[in-house]
């Protein structure tokens, strides 16, 4: 692992140098001990942000780094303006990981995050054991994005990319024990394993690709729907929504086909859960902005595909590892301007406590809708609680309407003004676009 390490005082950089040589010779004596992999070997560069300012292409300085270490105590120097003048110099950055302390460290931490630091870690709290960890995970998580749009962009994926933690225990579905699931279809190609869920038009089985033993999901169209030519039409849209989407941030789906009497779709299985069941741990503010900006950019995504999702909530944002996260389940999802067919104005799509008031009203919807219920999911990143609660959804539908937003804490005032424009009852009010939105967030 190759290090360059910022900070003004050689001493400390000499510490911290120290520190990463410890923490890597304990994960080699773990390593030998279970027998797994060894670490890589280190090798620590320093730099001096004081004495020596902005490095520059003009001085030689190459950003061979796997990760750049930078301390925040760099006075007179703000390290996130530091680190924001190497970005315009060098274009994209070997992941950043900064130590942080004093009063204002959570606010810190925001900044740096908009600057592209992947983590933060406490400088009063630092042992070389949780510093090389530190290291090394930024590391092991950038090689996973890297992986991941790779995947995305060329469609060539390997199968240690797709998480192979435990299957989940089966979701609860909607119909009884036995009283609608059946015997397990049968689909050439694949081995079912078992139901996951079941909705009004569709049933959700975990499953196994039998040429690479892929663990995937299979979206089943209910066989009794085969004849409707509407809910047929709206299932094999979602398989022609989603490939007009490239980003990492979107689900992937594999196949669609009709097959021995079943309209299947097999689509990406995600080991690590959704965002309800990670929300229910809370999240710190800065765990919550993180998260935040990577669903505003797969909106951008889906948004410059010509689409609206129409149905965003914490379900249908899964996890493919502990930090990479993906929108699913375009179900209810349309083209941008499409007015006729498949969808019509007047018709209610969505989930009651994240659905826009234009949604509500059964008005022509366009991206901002979407920014309505990502304003709707950040209140509830902040504070574990959508905006508006109320006793039954008619009153709910009323409250996002007319109700006045609520006020965050005052722990969380400086979210205040993001939310208000998320959550404005006109559209011309929010936020524009979700790229308008993610250079709000990074600025």
């Amino acid at each position: 692992m190759r290090v360059l390490i910022v900070d003004e005082h050689a001493d400390f950089r000499l510490v911290l140098a120290e520190y990463l040589q410890e923490g890597l010779n304990a994960a080699a004596e773990q390593a030998a001990r279970t027998g797994s992999a060894a670490p890589a070997m280190l090798a620590v560069r320093e730099w001096d942000p004081v004495a020596r300012g902005v490095p520059g292409a003009e001085t030689g300085f190459r950003l061979d780094f796997d990760v750049i270490l930078i301390d925040s105590v760099l006075d007179p120097a703000d390290p996130v303006q530091w680190l924001e003048a190497v970005r315009r110099g060098f274009g994209r950055l070997p992941p950043v990981v900064m130590l942080t302390s004093g009063r204002d460290a959570d606010d810190l931490a925001v900044r740096a995050h908009r600057a592209g630091v992947v983590a933060t870690l406490p400088r009063l709290r630092l042992t070389p054991a949780r510093l090389y960890a530190g290291l090394a995970e930024a590391v092991r998580e950038r090689e996973a994005a890297v992986s991941i749009e790779r995947s995305v962009r060329t469609g060539v994926y390997r199968r240690a990319e797709v998480a192979r933690a435990p299957l989940p225990e089966p979701a609860p579905v909607a119909a009884a024990a036995g009283a609608g699931s059946g015997p397990l279809p049968r689909i050439p190609g694949y081995r079912i394993d078992r139901l996951i869920g079941e909705g009004g038009t569709a049933r959700v089985y975990l499953a196994e690709r039998e040429s690479d033993r892929l663990p995937l999901v299979l979206k089943v169209l209910l066989p009794e729907l085969a004849g409707e030519t509407q809910v047929v039409a709206r299932f094999m849209q979602e398989f022609s929504l989603i490939q007009k989407i490239q980003s990492a941030h979107v689900t992937r789906i594999f196949d669609l086909s009709y097959d021995s009497g079943f309209a299947y779709l097999a689509m990406e299985y995600f080991g690590a859960g959704d965002l309800y069941e990670r929300l229910k741990d809370g999240l710190t503010p800065l765990q919550a902005v993180k998260l935040f900006a990577q669903i505003a950019r797969a909106l951008d995504a889906i948004h410059e595909a010509g689409i609206v999702h129409r149905d965003l909530k914490p379900r249908n944002i899964m996890f493919r590892d502990a930090h990479h996260l993906a929108i699913v389940d375009f179900g209810g999802a349309k083209a941008l301007g499409e007015e006729s067919g498949i969808t019509r104005v007047g018709q209610i799509v969505g989930t009651p406590n994240y659905m826009s008031p234009e949604q509500i009203a059964g008005q022509a919807l366009d991206a901002r809708s979407d920014l309505y219920s990502l304003g709707v999911i950040l209140h509830q990143l902040l504070t574990g609680r959508t905006p508006y609660q109320a006793r039954d959804t008619a009153e709910l539908m009323d409250m996002h309407v007319n109700a006045p937003l609520p006020v965050l804490p005052a722990r969380l005032a400086g979210f205040q003004p993001l939310l208000v424009r998320l959550l404005a009852k006109r559209p011309e009010e929010r936020f524009q676009s979700a790229r308008e939105l993610y250079a709000h967030v990074v600025a």
